[in-house]
């Protein structure tokens, strides 16, 4: 018979099953608290980005405001076609003129003083730019000039202008075309703003202007009238068009000074008011007619003055340039 002894055994547990107790405890408390995973091609929000937030919108300008040195205006609505409108706009053969329905232009030869040619009456002109085009050159006259100066070239349809271009590309080729010829809807000649001079001699003929000589004192102030030589040697890569110093474009007196003395091309000139905003500095400009504050708006909404005499314009690119006459 068999017997057992007294004493009892303890339960024997192996270290192999310790450890792996513990490996499926810490699997079972990692899965627990583990995030699901983001699908593979789920997208991404950007780092620092909020989605879902309320988009804030700018606070409305107020209607009424003060330029820093006093002139009281209100914010008024032109409107998008006011942009492409006035004495400022830009036209290049990248910023193309918007032809309006009508235009408003008068005959040069009905108009013009006893001081210059005009090749015929269908040579047409901007009203606003006719007198000071009979300033500039009845001075010319007066300072000693000939009277040998013929008015060649004014606005030009766009029918006309591809008229030109296609005639220059034909004579000179495409590539000479493109250096002195706008495209239609690229040509200044759009905006009845500009002439083109030629000279007249006593015995008919006709030479080329080429601003020297005794023409030179109409191409060196030119800008005491509102006008500007727009394409000169330099300005190329700027404006699209070489050197042509018989193409006058006119912008206004305290424009064409500040062009003159910053010697500015109408591209740049454009670029440069955008650095006076009407609620930050502005221009000043002293010029032969006066001192003139000048202040940029961008948009189809200006600051205009509630008083006094003024100028807006349309840059032709995105808002609207304002000229206060202080004094």
């Amino acid at each position: 018979m068999r017997r057992y002894s007294g004493r009892r055994r303890g339960v024997y547990i192996s270290p192999l099953y310790v450890v792996l107790a513990l490996v499926l405890a810490a699997a079972a408390i990692f899965l627990f608290f583990r995030q699901p995973e983001e699908e593979e091609d789920a997208p991404r929000e950007p780092q620092g980005v909020q989605t879902n937030q309320p988009v804030q919108s700018e606070e409305p300008r107020p209607a009424k405001a003060a330029t820093a040195s006093g002139i009281a205006c209100t914010l008024t609505e032109l409107g998008e076609e006011a942009v492409h409108t006035g004495e400022l706009i830009l036209v290049n053969n990248q910023i193309l003129f918007r032809f309006p329905r009508e235009q408003d232009l008068v005959s040069i030869y009905q108009e013009k003083s006893g001081s210059y040619y005009v090749r015929d009456m269908e040579v047409l002109l901007s009203p606003v730019a006719m007198g000071p085009l009979n300033a500039l050159l009845d001075d010319f006259l007066e300072q000693g000039g000939s009277k040998s100066v013929n008015v060649v070239a004014g606005h030009r349809t766009e029918e006309f202008q591809q008229h030109l271009f296609d005639q220059s590309a034909e004579r000179s080729g495409l590539d000479h075309a493109k250096k002195y010829v706008a495209q239609p809807g690229g040509s200044e000649h759009h905006t009845g703003l500009v002439v083109d001079l030629s000279i007249l001699h006593g015995d008919g003929t006709s030479g080329d202007y080429d601003g020297t000589g005794e023409y030179a004192w109409i191409n060196e102030n030119c800008h005491r009238y509102g006008w500007v030589v727009r394409y000169e040697t330099g300005k190329e890569e700027l404006t699209g068009i070489w050197d042509e110093p018989w193409h006058f474009r006119y912008v206004g007196v305290p424009h064409a000074t500040a062009m003159a003395e910053g010697d500015l091309c109408l591209e740049e000139y454009i670029d440069e008011l955008r650095r006076y905003p009407f609620e930050g500095e502005h221009l000043t400009v002293d010029c032969a007619d006066g001192t003139y504050e000048i202040w940029y708006c961008q948009g189809t909404e200006a600051y205009l003055p509630d008083s006094g005499d003024y100028q807006v314009s349309g840059n032709n690119v995105d808002g609207f340039v304002v000229t206060y006459k202080v004094s």
